[in-house]
C-alpha cells in the first residue's frame, strides 16, 4: 500500500512539473525586421566604385588567394594530418555549375566587405543528405528574419527575386557575417557601411568634377555683346560658338558681326581645399577596409610597400581568414563529419 501511494504521488508530481523550453533571451529589438533609418543594402550597392571597389576587391582577392586546407585530428596526440582526398575537397573544386573554389572565396569576402554578410545556399543530395552544391546568394537581396518573441536568433531568411519574396529555412543557409555591436545576431556591419558618408562624399566630388569637365556645372566662356541682342540671334551665336570651339575646336577663329566681349572662366578643378577633401575621404575609406595607404598612392617606395603588405596581411587579412575558417568548421564540416574529427584551417598568410 505504501509503495502504491509513493508511485501515485510521483506520477502526480511529474504531471504537474512542466519545464519551459529553454529561452536564450536574445537581446533583440522587437523592430528588428522593420526598416530602419540607416542606408539599405541596395543603397550601399550604389557606392561600389572608386576607392571603395579598390579596397573591397583587394581584400577579397587576397583572401581568395589563401584557401583553407582540410585536416584530421591525430588520435595519438595533439597534432593533425592534412587530408588530400575527401568529398568536401571535391565539392570545393566545382561548387556549382558556374563557380569554382576561387570564385566562392572571393565572392564570400566581397559581400562581407560591402554588406557585412555573405550567404551560402547549400544544396543537399536526397539519398544521403551530403552537400552537392554551394550557391552564393546576392547578399544585398537576402535578409535574416525573426518572429516576434521567438527564442531563435533567425527563424527564416528572406530573399527577394524580382517582384517576389522567398522564405528559406535557416538550415539551408550558411551565414558569414562581420561583427555588428548593434545586433550581434543579425546581418553584419560592413566596412562600407562604416564609411558610407565618406564614400558618398567621394562620389559627389567626382560627379562635380565630371560636370565641370563637361561644361554642365560652369560655362567655359561668357559672350557679352555690346548691343542688345534678340533671343533668336543669341541662340544662333551660341550654336555657332559651340559647333566651332567645343571638343577639338579650340584655337579656331570666329569673326563676329558686331562688337563683343569674351570672358573665359577657369573651373576650380585644382582647388587645394578640394584636393585635400578628396584625399581625406580616400584615407577614411582605406582605414575602414584596413587597406594601407601605401597601396593607394604613388608617393611610396619598395620598403614602405613591403611593410604595408605585412601590415595588411596581419591586421586585415589574417582575422578575416580566421573568421571564415571558424564559420566553416561550425556549420559546413558537421554535414560531412558529425564526429568533428575533421577541421578546416588556412595557413598563416604571413608564413606562406
Amino acid at each position: 500500500m505504501r509503495k502504491f501511494l509513493s508511485q501515485l504521488l510521483n506520477s502526480v508530481a511529474k504531471s504537474l512539473y512542466n519545464p519551459q523550453q529553454k529561452n536564450w533571451n536574445f537581446p533583440l529589438s522587437s523592430t528588428r525586421n522593420a526598416s530602419s533609418k540607416r542606408s539599405s543594402d541596395l543603397e550601399l550597392a550604389e557606392e561600389v566604385h572608386g576607392t571603395v571597389y579598390s579596397c573591397a576587391s583587394m581584400n577579397a582577392s587576397v583572401c581568395a588567394f589563401h584557401p583553407p586546407k582540410l585536416y584530421k585530428k591525430d588520435n595519438k596526440g595533439a597534432g593533425s594530418v592534412e587530408i588530400f582526398e575527401h568529398p568536401l575537397l571535391d565539392l570545393f573544386k566545382q561548387v556549382n555549375p558556374v563557380h569554382n573554389a576561387h570564385d566562392l572565396w572571393e565572392l564570400t569576402t566581397f559581400d562581407q566587405e560591402l554588406f557585412g554578410s555573405a550567404y551560402w545556399l547549400i544544396d543537399e543530395a536526397l539519398e544521403n543528405g551530403l552537400p552537392i552544391a554551394i550557391w552564393p546568394l546576392p547578399a544585398h537581396l537576402v535578409k535574416p528574419m525573426r518572429e516576434k518573441d521567438s527564442i531563435k536568433p533567425v527563424d527564416w531568411y528572406e530573399i527577394r527575386r524580382g517582384g517576389s519574396v522567398e522564405k528559406i529555412h535557416p538550415g539551408k543557409i550558411i551565414h558569414f557575417r562581420y561583427p555588428d555591436p548593434r545586433d550581434p545576431y543579425g546581418a553584419g556591419l560592413s566596412p562600407l557601411r562604416a564609411c558610407k558618408e565618406s564614400a558618398s562624399l567621394q562620389a559627389l566630388l567626382l560627379s562635380t568634377k565630371k560636370s565641370l569637365y563637361e561644361n554642365h556645372a560652369l560655362p567655359g566662356v561668357i559672350l557679352s555683346p555690346e548691343e542688345p541682342m534678340h533671343e533668336n540671334e543669341r541662340d544662333r551665336l551660341e550654336a555657332i560658338w559651340n559647333a566651332r570651339f567645343r571638343n577639338q575646336g579650340n584655337g579656331k577663329i570666329l569673326v563676329a558681326d558686331g562688337g563683343m566681349k569674351v570672358q573665359t572662366l577657369s573651373p576650380p578643378l585644382s582647388n587645394p581645399s578640394s584636393l585635400l577633401e578628396s584625399a581625406a575621404t580616400r584615407d577614411d575609406i582605406a582605414n575602414a577596409f584596413g587597406v594601407p595607404l601605401a597601396f593607394l598612392t604613388k608617393e611610396t617606395n619598395l620598403a614602405n610597400l613591403r611593410a604595408a603588405e605585412r601590415q595588411h596581411l596581419a591586421k586585415a587579412i589574417r582575422p578575416r581568414l580566421r573568421r571564415r575558417d571558424e564559420k566553416l568548421n561550425e556549420q559546413l564540416l558537421p554535414r560531412f563529419d558529425p564526429s568533428r574529427k575533421l577541421f578546416l584551417a588556412t595557413p598563416d598568410p604571413l608564413l606562406d
